[in-house]
């Protein structure tokens, strides 16, 4: 049991007015201070005795299942006093993740509650980040009736809470797929396969072992030889979307990162592919395996995806090679790897990683976020930070170049992006392999 300021204040008081009764041979001064001593205290055992240290109960509810990055939700909280005795005044205060931003209300109450009875209230939250996040506890100080005196306690009440990335630009190209406009913005185009398909693409002359039925008789006729319909179908991939969640991928503002900006673009990247019915499969690697999902397509596919991303936590170095192996265990089909990653890892492990993708006869290519494009931010530097960051930048991009020239010996090409065009590139990458028909199912 703690003394509250008032409690502290009118003890305080009480001693000084004692020593001053005693001090100037005062009684009232002398017995005025032994009340508000006496007053101060007396009451201590009745507030422990009558203390609903477990009559307190409290519910707390989300009013969403699925929330995005940047979206707003409400936490309603709900006290209930089972207990026999009323609580005279209670403080109580909710605890939610420091990173998420109040926007409406308050996480704060102070209020009175009879026996049986419930009090409740409710704020308004923004999540900025995605990710795993925890709620919790309710914390409490409960007053004695003149609040000279508190009790601390918390509840046991932990939610945990999903933040999902921000996939707004997902739901922007849904729309416009459905407007069927994402063709002309992207270049988006089937990788033709002359065959017994569905859409019609012209005729030719027959060959033997051609099936009459796909004879065109009226062009035929005309030509005085056998001509036969051709069709076409597309043809699609499977491909590893390789994702570095290693600690140097979370450098620089955390809703900016290189790794925010990979988790996004391979949401969009797995959206495109699956709606053009390609096999997309995920591997998320630091130091050891931390989530794995076969090649798949459609809704619940993208979904698990989706899930996995979201609950992504860097830390560690990538293994690139280490993450081979862990898929030549699993994959015995060519495969297209996409791999993420801004190459701050050991230069010999990436080197030995390529190479076991090109001898397990899989194609890749390296989509690289730059480091100082992500982390410096101009504005906000002096002119001698800046010569030092242009240094900086210098010196890593001839670094990644040396690397570059190695892979490229092995077929297998690095491409460094920024924050602006990190996005474009990567789907420019996917079609043209998939104009190339690399790793068809």
């Amino acid at each position: 049991m703690v003394f509250s300021d008032r409690g502290r204040a009118v003890l305080l008081i009480g001693i000084f007015v004692l020593v001053a009764g005693f001090a100037f041979t005062n009684y009232i001064l002398t017995l005025l201070g032994i009340f508000l001593i006496i007053g101060s205290v007396a009451s201590s055992p009745y507030f422990q005795l009558t203390m609903p240290v477990e009559s307190l109960e409290v519910t707390r509810e989300i009013d969403k299942h699925n929330i995005f990055q940047d979206d707003f939700f409400q936490v309603k909280l709900t006290i209930k006093n089972a207990g026999a005795h009323r609580i005279d005044s209670v403080d109580v205060f909710d605890v939610y993740p420091e990173v998420f931003r109040l926007v409406l209300g308050k996480n704060t109450i102070r209020t009175r509650i009879d026996p049986n009875q419930e009090v409740k209230f409710s704020y308004i939250l923004q999540a900025p980040l995605r990710g795993q996040f925890t709620f919790g506890p309710t914390k409490f100080q409960i007053y004695d009736r003149l609040e000279y005196r508190f009790e601390e306690m918390s509840g046991e009440n932990f939610d945990n809470l999903l933040i999902y990335p921000n996939v707004e630009e997902v739901r922007i190209m849904e729309s416009l797929a459905q407007k069927r406009r994402i063709g002309h913005m992207f270049g988006i185009h089937k990788t033709r396969q002359m065959s017994m398909g569905t859409d019609f693409t012209g005729i030719r002359r027959y060959e033997s072992g051609d099936e009459y039925r796909r004879i065109d008789w009226k062009s035929s006729a005309r030509l005085q030889k056998l001509m036969m319909r051709q069709y076409e179908t597309e043809r699609n991939i499977r491909m590893f979307i390789i994702l570095d969640i290693g600690s140097t991928m979370a450098a620089g503002r955390p809703e900016y990162s290189k790794l925010e900006a990979a988790i996004k673009a391979a949401l969009m990247l797995g959206k495109m592919a699956m709606e053009r019915k390609d096999h997309v499969g995920l591997l998320t690697w630091s130091t050891k395996q931390h989530a794995y999902l076969k090649p798949g397509l459609g809704d619940a596919h993208y979904h698990r995806m989706l899930d996995e991303l979201a609950k992504i936590e860097p830390g560690g170095e990538f293994d690139l090679t280490e993450a081979v192996r862990y898929l030549a265990t699993r994959i015995n089909q060519q495969s297209f790897f996409i791999i993420l990653s801004d190459l701050e890892s050991n230069r010999k492990q990436l080197e030995k990683g390529i190479k076991l993708i090109r001898g397990y006869k899989h194609n890749a290519i390296i989509i690289s976020p730059f480091g100082p494009w992500f982390e410096i931010e101009e504005i906000y530097l002096s002119p001698v930070e800046r010569a030092l960051g242009e240094a900086i930048v210098h010196r890593l991009l001839e670094e990644q170049s040396a690397l570059a020239k190695s892979f490229r010996r092995v077929g297998v090409q690095i491409i460094p992006v920024g924050p602006g065009d990190f996005l474009p590139t990567l789907l420019s990458e996917y079609l043209k392999a998939k104009k190339r028909s690399i790793a068809v199912i």
